[in-house]
């Protein structure tokens, strides 16, 4: 027990009293909960801070010979504070996340001076951006972009020019074909794809982010039942696990809808709700969100867990043989075992739904199962790296509309033939569907997302005038000024760029002499409001 600078070994501790534990450093990294019997003990090990790690440097040791010095540093620095995060790169680069620009020179002070004991070389931080699309008509006569990883020219340009410079007519998109629709092919030609890219609204977005916990551990839990890794005892625990938070209030709507505190009802939970969200928004009628949210809805990205959405057509689900799954339902991964009478081949030439194909038919014949991964990682690049400046895509809805092979358009060398294989078209795919995601992404309004701070004043009606021109200044805007009852004080809230947070703590101090005080706290990312490319 600690009892002012002494400790006193126990056997045991009343309660209200702080006391050390041995032995637990290699098992709880920042927070756990003990307890004598975990079935019924709920778990209390998850802290919900008002802040985030959003800051990034990378940081290296002006000698290299204090490499190891700084590796055990950060250890210790990433155990010692719950805020920041620590990540080893595969090239070797050490990243360190922070809060904010306060916090990360308090990480700093405390590496040289405490846990790392070393000089170290810091980076200039780094703030991440997000990408989405929205609704609004894109400029006439306006180059939205150019994506595609052989180098050729994708420009797209605006239904209103009602001119066509494209430098490869096959990628540029028909008058006739809706918004954001893409039909591409494979380097080959043996698979064609047909894909729409499509605005999120809102109210998804908004829920599906608030929730990205709650869907990590659903969709961890669903892999792990695909490869079998849980045994009998930690299905148990999981079972019991309560989800932290068990009440969940949306600010758009009144009730109060109570989180369940099994891990296997939140799964169907999360789907009614996320469905909700879609009510009376613009483009999704509700039969094709039923359809959607109970069959179609494959995968979240990026990495399972973000707000952008995978789906699949009905057509594309009966080429496939697929009744009824969805994204938190355990599915079994069929290869090229999988006989064809449960899985039909992919939409094509007559000749392929034979009763008996010929042995060289079997080689060249593919099913819409042995692209369903190749789809889905094209989906997750493209997702983590958007179009404009490669940073993650939010609020954006991918659908599989139709999938068609066909093996006539390889030559009859064997060479030719081999390449044409399933595991050699699935780089093919891969490319294909990323790259499509890309020009259906540029084919709507694309806008950049910034990281922003909430930012409350504490200031006195002398000095407010400085305090507006210090926020104008750095792009931030005025949420509410209110005067503080009794005392000579407003309160003013704002919002700020964290990419043009740098020193403005000490700026508007300097510029009130004081007398204004700021807090800042990370809000989440918001829209900007103008066209990069215009």
């Amino acid at each position: 027990m600690m009892m002012g600078r002494e400790f006193v070994q126990l056997q045991s501790v009343p309660a209200g009293n702080v006391f050390g534990i041995r032995g637990i450093a290699g098992a709880i990294l920042k927070s756990g909960t003990l307890a004598s019997d975990a079935q019924i003990c709920p778990n209390l090990a998850a802290i919900h801070t008002e802040t985030f790690p959003i800051v990034r440097v990378a940081i290296e040791p002006i000698n290299p010979q204090d490499m190891d010095k700084l590796a055990r540093g950060l250890e210790l620095l990433n155990q010692a504070d719950a805020c920041v995060q620590v990540v080893s790169q595969t090239t070797g680069e050490h990243v360190l996340v922070t809060a904010g620009e306060l916090h990360l020179e308090r990480c700093l002070k405390d590496l040289r001076e405490r846990f790392a004991q070393c000089e170290i070389h810091v980076s200039e931080p780094i703030v991440p951006f997000r990408e989405g699309i929205v609704r609004q008509s894109a400029q006439p006569g306006v180059v939205l972009g150019e994506v595609g990883s052989s180098g050729r020219l994708l420009a797209i340009i605006s239904k209103a020019s009602g001119k066509s410079v494209d430098a490869d007519d096959s990628r540029a998109k028909p008058e006739d074909l809706p918004r954001g629709e893409i039909h591409t092919a494979t380097a080959n030609g043996q698979v064609t794809l047909s894909i729409l890219v499509e605005p999120l609204p809102e109210k998804t977005i908004k829920f599906m982010t608030r929730h990205a916990r709650d869907i990590k551990r659903v969709v961890n839990l669903a892999s792990s039942q695909r490869r079998h890794r849980l045994n009998a005892a930690a299905e148990a625990l999981d079972e019991m696990d309560v989800i932290a938070g068990s009440v969940d209030v949306d600010s758009d709507d009144e009730a109060k809808t109570t989180k369940p505190s099994r891990l296997s009802e939140l799964g169907p939970w999360l789907n009614t709700r996320m469905q909700e969200t879609f009510n009376k928004a613009k483009g999704w009628e509700p039969l094709r969100v039923e359809r959607i949210m109970n069959d179609g809805l494959r995968v979240l990205g990026p990495r399972q867990v973000g707000p952008n959405m995978l789906i699949y057509s009905t057509q594309v689900l009966e080429q496939s043989g697929r009744t009824s799954s969805s994204w938190y339902k355990q599915r079994e991964h069929n290869g090229r075992g999988a006989s064809s009478a449960a899985t039909p081949y992919l939409s094509g030439d007559e000749s392929d739904s034979e009763d008996t194909p010929t042995l060289e038919s079997v080689r060249t014949a593919h099913t819409a199962r042995d692209f369903e991964e190749s789809i889905n990682t094209g989906f997750q690049l493209a997702m983590q790296s958007g179009p404009l400046c490669f940073e993650p895509v939010v609020g954006v809805a991918v659908t599989i509309k139709n999938i068609v092979f066909n093996p006539e358009a390889s030559t009859s060398s064997d060479a030719a033939r081999s390449a044409s294989s399933a595991s050699s078209l699935s780089g093919q795919v891969i490319t294909a569907v990323r790259d499509a995601i890309w020009t259906g992404l540029l084919h709507w309004s694309p806008r950049l997302h910034l990281a922003m701070y909430t930012c409350d004043i504490q200031a006195t009606s002398e000095v407010l005038g400085k305090v507006y021109g210090v926020i104008n200044r750095r792009h931030g805007r005025i949420l509410s000024e209110e005067m503080r009852e009794g005392t000579p004080y407003f309160i003013i809230k704002a919002s700020i760029p964290i990419v043009e947070s740098f020193g403005f703590a000490d700026e508007i101090r300097k510029r009130s002499s004081g007398a204004a005080v700021p807090l800042l706290i990370f809000r989440g990312f918001e829209s900007l409001n103008v066209d990069p490319f215009w």
